[in-house]
C-alpha cells in the first residue's frame, strides 16, 4: 500500500476546524445590510450554521461490497523469501489475489485528510478516499492461507473506526460551539451598524392599562438550507407597532377572558362568533386606552379587534368559531391579509362550540394545520404553557421579506346542555 493512501496522516484538523470558525464573520458581514437587519438573530445563525457544520462519518458497513481478482502481487518486503537475480533490491511480484472491499460513508470525506488532536503514534489506516466510500485494498500471494484476508481486513477497518471516533469528537466539539461563535459575530455587526431608522426598537403606540384595574393571573390548565428573508419591498422605515410586553398583557387579557367562557359554557355558548367578538373586545377596552382614538381597540370590518395608526394596523386579533382544519386555514388567510407592517402581532381566537372531542383537535388538528399552513415559518415558544395555545412565525400575505406574530387561541365552550 503506498504512503498516498494513508488516512488521518497529511494535514491538521483542528487546523481546519479553526479556519471554518473564522468565516463566520465574513459570512454574517457578507450579507446584505437590509437582509441583515430584517433577519431575526436565529434566522441568521440557522443560516450561518448550515454553511460552516461539519457533517461527521459514518461508515455504513451493512453496505459494503466486495471485488476479487488475480494479480501481480508485490513481495519486495517479505523476509521470508530469497530473492536471486540480477536486481535482489527488487521490485519482485508474484502471482496472488487482490480484493477492493468498498464501505460506505456519510459526512465530509476531507476528514479522512487530517490529523487528529490524539492519534496512535506511528499507525495509520490505509485506504482510497471517494466521494462517498473508502476502498481497503488487500493483496496477498497464493501461497498464504485465505482467511488472513479476513484478519488483515478487521485489522485495517478497526484502525479506521478508531480514528474515525477521534476526529468526530473533534467534529461535535466544533459543531456544538459554532452558533455560539456566528451569536457573537452577528451581536459584532449590529454593534457596528446605525439602525436604520431604530428598526429593531418598535416605536410603541401609546397603550397602557387603565388605573384601578386589578391585575389578572392566567388560569393553570395542565391537561427548508435555510434562507434568509429578503428585505421589505417598501424598504427599511420606521414603522409604528406595539412592544412585546403590551403584546403578552393583550394575550393575557385575552386568556383570561377565554377562561371565564370555559368555567361557565353555558352562559356563553347562546352567542355566535360575532357576540363572543364583542364581549373579548369590551374586555380590552376596560383595560387599555389609547390617547389617539377613544377606544384603543375598535372592530373594523365584520369579525378583527385592531389596534390602529394611520389607517394600518399594528395588532388584529380575529376571532372564529371552530369549523375544521380548513376553516382554521382560511381564518390564518384572513388574518395574514389584513396585517401590513413588519414585525405585526396578531391574535387568533377560535371559540369550540360544537365539538365533543377538544383534546384531538388541541393534540393533532390545531397543531398540524397550522405547521402546515403555507406562509408558516417556525414555532415560537410561548410565555404561557398549556393546553390551547399556540405561537408561530409567519412571512406576511403581501410582502416576504416581512415577518408576523400569530398567538393562537382556542377556547371549549361546549355544552352539551
Amino acid at each position: 500500500m503506498q504512503a498516498r493512501n494513508l488516512l488521518f496522516f497529511e494535514g491538521d484538523l483542528d487546523a481546519q476546524l479553526r479556519d471554518r470558525q473564522q468565516k463566520a464573520s465574513e459570512i454574517v458581514d457578507g450579507v446584505p445590510k437590509d437582509q441583515f437587519l430584517i433577519s431575526s438573530n436565529q434566522e441568521l445563525i440557522e443560516y450561518v450554521v448550515s454553511r460552516l457544520a461539519v457533517k461527521p462519518i459514518v461508515l455504513d458497513e451493512e453496505r459494503r461490497t466486495l471485488s476479487q481478482q488475480e494479480a501481480e502481487v508485490e513481495v519486495s518486503y517479505d523476509f521470508t523469501r530469497a530473492f536471486f537475480s540480477d536486481n535482489e533490491s527488487g521490485p519482485h511480484y508474484t502471482d496472488g489475489t487482490k480484493i477492493d472491499i468498498n464501505i460506505p460513508f456519510t459526512g465530509e470525506a476531507w476528514i479522512f485528510q487530517c490529523r487528529t488532536n490524539s492519534y496512535y503514534s506511528g499507525m495509520f489506516p490505509h485506504a482510497e478516499i471517494h466521494s462517498n466510500f473508502l476502498r481497503i485494498t488487500i493483496e496477498l500471494p497464493h501461497s498464504v492461507e485465505s482467511a488472513l484476508f479476513k484478519s488483515n481486513y478487521e485489522k485495517e477497518v478497526n484502525l479506521i473506526r478508531q480514528y474515525i471516533d477521534l476526529a468526530n469528537k473533534q467534529v461535535e466539539n466544533y459543531n456544538k460551539d459554532l452558533p455560539h461563535l456566528v451569536q457573537q459575530a452577528i451581536e459584532m455587526r449590529r454593534d457596528r451598524l446605525t439602525r436604520h431608522g431604530n428598526i429593531a426598537e418598535l416605536l410603541g403606540i401609546p397603550l397602557a392599562p387603565r388605573g384601578g384595574i386589578p391585575s389578572l393571573k392566567p388560569v393553570e390548565v395542565k391537561i427548508r438550507q435555510p434562507r434568509l428573508p429578503v428585505p421589505p419591498r417598501s424598504g427599511l422605515r420606521p414603522e409604528p407597532g406595539i412592544t412585546d410586553e403590551i403584546y403578552e398583557r393583550i394575550l393575557l387579557c385575552i386568556r383570561h377572558q377565554g377562561r371565564t367562557f370555559e368555567r361557565t359554557p353555558r352562559t356563553y355558548a347562546v352567542h355566535g362568533e360575532e357576540g363572543l367578538r364583542d364581549i373579548v373586545l369590551s374586555q380590552l377596552n376596560g383595560y387599555f386606552h389609547g390617547d389617539a382614538m377613544s377606544e384603543a381597540f375598535r372592530c373594523k370590518g365584520k369579525t378583527d379587534i385592531c389596534i390602529e395608526q394611520d389607517n394600518r394596523a399594528a395588532f388584529i386579533g380575529e376571532c372564529k368559531l371552530w369549523s375544521g382544519s380548513k376553516g382554521l386555514s382560511d381564518a390564518l388567510n384572513q388574518l395574514l391579509g389584513y396585517l401590513t407592517w413588519r414585525d405585526s402581532k396578531a391574535a387568533l381566537i377560535i371559540f369550540s362550540k360544537e365539538n365533543r372531542n377538544f383534546t384531538k383537535i388541541c393534540t393533532t388538528t390545531m397543531p398540524e394545520t397550522l405547521r402546515n399552513h403555507q406562509l408558516f415559518l417556525r414555532n415560537l415558544p410561548c410565555q404561557q404553557d398549556g393546553e390551547g395555545e399556540w405561537r408561530i412565525q409567519t412571512r406576511s400575505a403581501e410582502d416576504e421579506g416581512r415577518r408576523v406574530t400569530v398567538h393562537v387561541f382556542i377556547f371549549n365552550i361546549f355544552s352539551s346542555a
